[in-house]
């Protein structure tokens, strides 16, 4: 099994895409944790909408592209459009990336540095 540290985000109407996504995610594996969520700026990005964000730790069998492929899967469930070459300027419903194996501890933005304490990963 492996441990895969991930984040979360959305900034088209949070409040429900992310319960949505979570749920999803909980499905894929029955040991995941989330950190809290909490509210940021975008990052690289024209827009007016600010994001909700969050981090997780999922542990599982699939290598990192079966797991990405998994969450590309949600995310179109959600009504992002994977298609778009343009996808990382835009607004979106929901964003899952994996940052890295936990045991390699992987760079974390530094707007998300805080939420590493609620998954046992920082003091």
């Amino acid at each position: 099994m492996k441990k895969y540290l991930c984040s979360l985000g959305s900034n088209i109407e949070p409040q429900r895409n992310f319960p949505q996504a979570q749920a999803a995610l909980k499905a894929l594996s029955g040991d995941i944790s989330f950190s809290r969520n909490i509210p940021t700026s975008p990052v690289n990005m024209n827009t007016d909408r600010n994001f909700l964000n969050a981090l997780f730790i999922i542990q599982t069998p699939m290598t990192a592209n079966e797991l990405k492929s998994e969450f590309n899967k949600i995310e179109e469930a959600l009504g992002r459009d994977r298609s778009d070459p343009k996808r990382s300027l835009k607004d979106r419903t929901i964003d899952i990336d994996i940052l890295g194996r936990v045991e390699d501890k992987p760079q974390v933005p530094g707007y998300l540095s805080s939420l590493l304490t609620d998954l046992g990963l920082a003091s």
